[in-house]
């Protein structure tokens, strides 16, 4: 039993760890194109249920309608789906500051949910956020960033929702939801509902959505979607307040990309301080797994094939 629970400990804190970096080449590539925001998440919804679809029959995954049977899994769909169109929008729309500070207070606010991780897990997780918030203004110390009542509201909406996701999806896990199966349910409601609503939009037609941003829908769909299964899986093994924690290191990835790929700024100072949030989330995620899984190994559950 013991070697049993190491194994499900270390791929849980893989699987966290590695969505993170899933996310963080997400939210690079959402910066490519200049299509409209509602079009371009319609065919990231729409890819996505094509590469779920596909991982979900090579581990021979349960239908996708499975998660609609239950209260749960239905609740847990749902605010997936406006998780997928809250991250999009925002991504897509807000400054890359704002963005930013909408992430880095994810973990803070996931401890709310009182999904028990142990003391060193929520003291890092706590400490991440504190750490990269720090950053954050440091980071735009100086610059003129336009923020307004609409865009304040839709950062807090995409907090409020994250999290809400993390724990609703936790509680189908733990009812014996496949992971895929989940997540191709996610995918295929969230292009049946924005499909139309791009065509009724006109989102569609403009050839920019189409031809300028399709790629950028393509990337984001493969990322976010195998993303999106590694974390649904391992929820229960982390928890919500860790699992969260780990977007510190989405936003370090993210910061590297930018500076990379687009030629971003960023102060030392700031750099420092999104290493120390990306650590503390990191240790979050470990501690977390440990704590949890020792103390009932059936969280692992969702991570057995």
């Amino acid at each position: 039993m013991a070697a049993i629970t190491t194994r499900t400990e270390r791929r849980a804190v893989f699987d966290v760890l590695f969505s993170a970096l899933l996310f963080a080449a997400c939210n690079i590539a959402w910066r490519f194109g200049d299509g409209v925001a509602l079009g371009v998440i319609a065919f990231r919804a729409l890819f996505g249920a094509a590469v779920a679809a596909l991982l979900g029959w090579r581990v021979k995954s349960a239908s996708w309608r499975q998660p609609l049977q239950t209260k749960n899994g239905v609740i847990a769909v749902v605010i997936s789906v406006l998780g997928l169109v809250a991250a999009g929008t925002m991504f897509r729309t807000l400054d890359g500051p704002l963005a930013g500070l909408a992430l880095a207070s994810l973990p803070a606010v996931a401890l709310l949910v009182r999904d028990r991780s142990g003391r060193l897990a929520t003291y890092c997780a706590l400490g991440s956020s504190v750490a990269a918030i720090v950053g954050l203004f440091i980071a735009i110390e100086g610059e003129s960033q336009s923020l307004t009542w609409a865009a304040a509201a839709l950062a807090v909406a995409f907090v409020a929702i994250d999290v809400a996701g993390m724990r609703t999806t936790e509680i189908a896990m733990e009812e014996g939801i496949h992971p895929s199966a989940f997540v191709t349910c996610v995918m295929v409601c969230s292009t049946v509902v924005l499909m139309p609503l791009a065509l009724v939009t006109g989102s569609l037609g403009d050839g920019s959505v189409i031809f300028g941003s399709i790629g950028a829908a393509l990337a984001v769909a493969i990322f976010g979607t195998v993303g999106r299964l590694l974390r649904a899986e391992s929820l229960p093994a982390a928890g919500v307040a860790a699992t969260a924690a780990s977007t510190q290191i989405n936003a370090l990835a993210t910061a590297i990309g930018g500076i990379v790929i687009f030629g971003d700024d960023i102060s030392l100072a700031s750099l420092v301080a999104t290493l120390v949030a990306a650590a503390l989330g990191a240790t979050a995620v470990v501690s977390a797994a440990h704590w949890r899984l020792r103390r009932n190994p059936e969280l692992a559950l969702p991570l057995e094939p």
